[in-house]
């Protein structure tokens, strides 16, 4: 499927293709370097369709902040499970309706569905842990549970952070993307347009120039302008 971004009506294969091959028949040629676009140009050229190509393309973004998010919520549901191991060996320890048993958060439902909220509440479990040790560990709460706790919360602000960092880039990342594809167009066209300029009396050169964009029905087959249309 073609992805269609700022008046480019092509799939950025297609961009990419015709960039290249504007790169090797156009390069090298008199009368274009002697109208100013010279073999530095052109080597400029090069560079900007390979920084082009090198973009992630907005599905591979999008899968990739999809698998990210997932692991956030899997480690989220990690530290919901530990938090209920915390819960039940407070209940064994102390009984279902002991006061030390309602110092224990009662928001976990929420905390499963959100990082943020994950990460705040933690600390709550680990002082109550600290506070009861003897007794919990005398009722057979294993002594690393609160290490592995605190593992946990480590794993999870990590993932949580590098989730935020993608998805906050996302935009910027896309408007980046859609910049280099717009700069060969760009240059796409300015080749063109000084190739029909200065090979206008050489037919068979002039064919060279010829617009690579597709043309909206109704249309000239060669349009005044280099601008291909927007996309819908």
């Amino acid at each position: 499927m073609a992805e269609k971004f700022n008046g480019i009506p092509v799939s950025r294969t297609k961009l990419f293709t015709i960039a290249t091959t504007a790169y090797k028949t156009k390069k090298g040629l008199e009368k274009l370097a002697a109208a100013g676009l010279t073999a530095e140009y052109f080597e400029e050229f090069a560079a900007n369709i390979e920084i082009a190509k090198n973009f992630k393309t907005a599905d591979q973004v999008l899968k990739e902040n999809a698998e990210k998010l997932a692991q956030v919520k899997k480690k989220c549901e990690e530290c919901f499970n530990w938090l209920k191991k915390v819960q039940v060996a407070l209940k064994r320890t102390f009984g279902a309706d002991s006061p030390q048993l309602k110092e224990f958060p009662s928001n976990l439902s929420l905390a499963k569905e959100d990082a943020a909220k994950m990460i705040n509440l933690l600390p709550a479990a680990f002082a109550i842990i600290d506070k009861y040790n003897t007794e919990l560990i005398a009722k057979r709460m294993p002594a690393t549970l609160k290490q592995k706790g605190e593992t946990l919360k480590a794993e999870l602000e990590t993932i949580s952070a590098e989730y935020n960092l993608m998805d906050g880039s996302s935009e910027s990342y896309t408007v980046n993307r859609l910049l280099a594809h717009k700069k060969l167009q760009d240059t796409i066209n300015e080749i063109n347009e000084t190739g029909r300029e200065e090979y206008k009396d050489d037919p068979v050169t002039l064919k060279l120039f010829d617009s690579p964009w597709p043309q909206s029905k109704g249309k000239e087959k060669e349009p005044p302008s280099e601008q291909p249309p927007s996309a819908s």
